[in-house]
């Protein structure tokens, strides 16, 4: 898996959708959707929020 696949993972395993996680990390769905598409990523301070918000390791997102 990748990271895009390993983020959509943890998102939907916590019952979130991708409108309810970009607003959290104050983005627009659509931002969000490129970084589980593979056509971006994110960068440090916003992948810590998405680690803190998915309540997953570093490890389990970027493996």
């Amino acid at each position: 898996m990748n990271f895009g696949e390993n983020l959509k993972k943890f998102r939907e395993a916590n019952q979130l959708t991708q409108a309810q996680i970009s607003k959290l990390l104050g983005m627009t769905r659509q931002a969000y959707a490129k970084y589980e598409q593979g056509k971006r990523e994110p960068n440090f301070s916003t992948l810590k929020q998405i680690v803190n918000i998915l309540n997953c390791s570093y490890d389990d997102l970027l493996k």
